[in-house]
């Protein structure tokens, strides 16, 4: 289960479209390690051997598109998910300006920004 309200809207908005076989495999995670890096955070997921039956075969290795604006970030940031072996690995979120908070944002707008994305929105105040 995730826990974070921010990554899972995350992960909302980055399986729209091309990721759509991927959502199945959402309700199978768990976040269990958050890396603040200083520049960004990596979020750690576990999985239940369950995900394994809605494994991505011949995909992407990246999902990338989301751009996240809140207060506690100066101009910005930037959303990818990783998948390994067809499962998803991890979140990787970056600082567009190289500093990013220690600590969960709760107030956010995300913003899908791929090319071709219907611009849906997430937010929270």
């Amino acid at each position: 289960m995730i826990r974070s309200k921010l990554v899972a809207d995350i992960l909302n908005l980055l399986l729209d479209g091309d990721g759509l076989i991927l959502q199945d495999q959402v309700q199978f995670l768990t976040d269990i390690e958050y890396n603040y890096t200083g520049v960004g955070l990596i979020v750690q997921f576990s999985h239940s051997s369950s995900i394994h039956n809605f494994k991505l075969v011949g995909g992407a290795n990246i999902f990338d598109g989301v751009e996240i604006k809140s207060s506690d970030l100066l101009i910005g940031a930037g959303a990818t998910l990783i998948i390994k072996e067809g499962i998803i690995d991890y979140l990787d979120i970056w600082s567009f300006d190289g500093k990013y908070p220690r600590k969960e944002l709760t107030e956010y707008a995300l913003t899908q920004k791929w090319d071709g994305s219907p611009r849906r929105q997430i937010t929270r105040n």
